[in-house]
C-alpha cells in the first residue's frame, strides 16, 4: 500500500488533473486525521514520509501528492493533532528529516504542480519551505526538545534562504530565525548578501522588506528577538556598511527602512505600486465584480495622491511617526543608521522621519501619568467615583480625560483600544490612580453613584473599559473595605448610590453608617 494510499486516501483518489484541492476536501481529510491520528500512527507517518521524500528525489514518487500532502500537513489548521503527547513522533525523526532536506535544498527548483492557483506556486522551493515548517507548528511549547527543534527550523531556514534567496517566503518560517544557532550573525550576513547582491527585482527588495520587518518593523513586539537585539543589529551590520558602496547603503535605507514605513521616494514611486496592484488583479484568480470593486479604490487613490501629493506625503510621514514613538529600540537604530548613512535623498527622508518621531515623541502630553499623586486614596476602585462625580458630572476635574487622545500621545507602547477594550486598559486605571484632586475640589463630593449600567453606566467606564458591557456580565470594578480610609478625604460625602452591585461587606456598610453616610439602592 502506497504512502498516500495510507495517510492521506482522499487525496490519493483525486484526479488532480481535472480536481483540485477545495476547502470541503481538506476539511474531510482534517476530521479523518483527528480522529485517526494518535501517537503510534504519527510515528509512522514520519517515518513513511522520510521514505516517500528519498522516493521523491530518485524520481519514483507523486511529486503533485506529496507537494499536498505537506501542505496540508505542516498547516496551522491541523496543529490541533499535535498537542504534547505526540510531537515528540518529529523528535525522534528529526535528524533523518533534516538531512532530507538539506538533500532537498542542494537540487534545483523544479515546477510539481501544473496548474497551480494564485495562492500557490506548486514547485519544489514551496514544498520544502512546507517541510521545514513542519518545525515552526508541531513542536508543542514546554515539550521535550521544543528548543532543539525549533533551532533545527531556524538553521534549516537560513539554508532555506541562501539556496532561493530572492524568492516569496512563508512567515511562519521567517519566525523560526531568531532560534537559529548564531542568529544575530548570520541574520546580519544575510542582509549584507542581499544589499550586495546583484539581482535587481522585486523579489529582492520584498525579501529585505520582510528581514528588516522582524527587527525595526511597525508591527514589531517588546518580545521580538531581533527588536529587543536591534542594537546588536546594527552594530554587526556596521561591519559590513563600511564597505558598502553609497549606492548600496542608499538602497537599504530606500527599500529596507522607509519602504517598511510605507515611504517613497516621490509620488510616483507610490502610483507605479499601484498600478503594479492593478496589474497583479487581471493576472490572478479574482472575479470580475472584485476586479472591477478595487481597480476603481485604487484609480481613486491614484486621483487622490496626484491631486494633493503634499498632503499625501505629509500623512505618511505622521502616520509612522505615531506608529513609532512608541518604539524606543527603533528610534535608536534609525539614529544610529543615519550617522553612518552618506548626504542622499534617502538620508534626506530617513531624518525627516526621525524628526517627526521625536517631535511628536516629545510634545507635552494632556494626559501625562503621574507615578504618586498628592492625595493618595486607598481603594482605587473608590476613587473613580469620586473622578466620575467632579470629572464627567460636575466638570469641576479638567482636563476631561479622553482616550482616544491619551492613546494617540502615549509613547511606552502601541495601545489598541480596539484590541483591548474589552477589559480595563491599564494605562488608563495608572493615569487615574495617579491623578492629583486637590482638597478643594473633594469639599464639593457630597453624592457618589456606582451605576450597574442600567442608567447607560458611568462615563469613566467609556474610557477605562472601552467595551464594558453589563448585558454581557461584566460587573463593576467593586468598592473594597479600603474606601473607609478615603472618607476622611471626603468631608462632605452624604449618600452613596449603588453600593450593593460591590457586594459590600458588614464592615464597609456598617463603616459608612457610622460616619452619617446614607446607602442608598440604585432604581432599575
Amino acid at each position: 500500500m502506497s504512502f498516500f494510499t495510507t495517510f492521506i486516501p482522499n487525496l490519493d483518489q483525486l484526479d488532480l488533473n481535472t480536481q483540485r484541492l477545495n476547502k470541503s476536501l481538506k476539511d474531510k481529510i482534517n476530521r479523518n486525521w483527528q480522529d485517526t491520528f494518535d501517537q503510534p500512527t504519527l510515528m509512522k507517518v514520519y517515518s513513511s514520509l522520510i521514505k516517500e521524500l528519498r522516493l521523491f528525489r530518485q524520481g519514483k514518487s507523486q511529486p503533485e501528492k506529496l507537494y499536498y500532502f505537506l501542505k496540508l500537513f505542516s498547516s496551522s489548521d491541523y496543529k490541533v493533532i499535535f498537542d504534547q503527547k505526540y510531537h515528540h513522533a518529529l523528535l525522534l525523526h528529526t535528524e533523518l528529516l533534516k538531512s532530507e532536506i538539506e538533500q532537498l535544498l542542494l537540487e534545483k527548483n523544479t515546477q510539481l504542480i501544473k496548474n497551480t492557483t494564485p495562492a500557490e506556486q506548486g514547485d519544489l522551493r514551496e514544498m520544502v519551505s512546507f517541510l521545514i515548517g513542519l518545525y515552526s507548528k508541531h513542536p508543542s511549547y514546554h515539550s521535550e526538545g521544543y528548543d532543539e527543534l525549533k533551532s533545527i527550523g531556524g538553521n534549516l531556514v537560513f539554508n532555506f534562504l541562501d539556496s532561493y534567496p530572492y524568492q516569496d517566503t512563508c512567515d511562519s518560517i521567517i519566525r523560526l530565525l531568531p532560534l537559529a544557532s548564531n542568529a544575530l550573525e548570520k541574520y546580519t550576513q544575510l542582509l549584507n548578501d542581499i544589499v550586495c547582491g546583484k539581482q535587481n527585482d522585486d523579489r529582492r527588495d520584498l525579501l529585505l522588506y520582510i528581514l528588516l520587518s522582524e527587527t525595526i518593523g511597525l508591527y514589531t513586539q517588546k518580545s521580538d528577538f531581533f527588536y529587543k537585539k536591534s542594537k546588536a543589529v546594527l552594530k554587526l551590520l556596521s561591519k559590513h556598511i563600511a564597505l558598502w558602496s553609497d549606492e548600496q547603503l542608499d538602497y537599504f535605507i530606500t527599500q529596507g527602512v522607509l519602504k517598511v514605513y510605507g515611504i517613497y521616494p516621490n509620488t510616483k514611486a507610490k502610483i507605479a505600486e499601484i498600478m503594479e496592484y492593478i496589474n497583479k488583479l487581471h493576472e490572478g484568480d479574482f472575479s470580475p465584480e472584485v476586479i472591477k470593486k478595487r481597480v476603481k479604490e485604487y484609480n481613486l487613490e491614484i486621483v487622490n495622491i496626484e491631486s494633493n501629493p503634499n498632503t499625501f506625503i505629509d500623512q505618511c510621514y505622521n502616520s509612522t511617526a505615531k506608529s513609532l514613538m512608541v518604539k524606543s529600540n527603533t528610534i535608536a537604530f534609525l539614529q544610529r543608521l543615519s550617522k553612518l548613512a552618506p548626504s542622499s535623498q534617502a538620508k534626506t527622508q530617513l531624518n525627516q522621519l526621525i524628526e517627526r518621531t521625536l517631535a511628536i515623541k516629545n510634545t507635552p502630553k494632556v494626559f501625562p501619568i503621574n507615578k504618586t499623586a498628592k492625595i493618595k486614596f486607598s481603594d482605587l476602585h473608590f476613587k473613580l467615583l469620586v473622578i466620575e462625580d467632579l470629572m464627567y458630572n460636575k466638570g469641576l476635574l479638567t482636563p476631561k480625560f479622553d482616550l482616544n487622545q491619551f492613546v494617540a500621545e502615549y509613547h511606552q507602547r502601541e495601545i489598541d483600544k480596539e484590541q483591548e477594550g474589552d477589559s480595563v486598559i491599564p494605562e488608563v486605571l495608572a493615569y487615574f490612580k495617579g491623578l492629583d484632586i486637590s482638597e478643594e475640589l473633594l469639599k464639593k463630593v457630597t453624592s457618589l453613584t456606582q451605576d450597574c449600567g442600567v442608567d447607560g453606566g458611568a462615563d469613566i467606564y467609556a474610557q477605562l473599559w472601552p467595551f464594558w458591557d453589563p448585558g454581557c456580565g461584566d460587573e463593576v470594578l467593586k468598592i473594597s473595605n479600603k474606601a473607609l480610609k478615603d472618607l476622611a478625604l471626603l468631608p462632605n460625602l452624604k449618600k452613596i448610590i449603588g453600593l450593593e452591585h460591590s457586594i459590600p461587606s458588614k464592615k464597609l456598610i456598617n463603616g459608612f453608617k457610622e460616619h452619617q453616610i446614607q446607602l442608598i439602592e440604585q432604581e432599575f
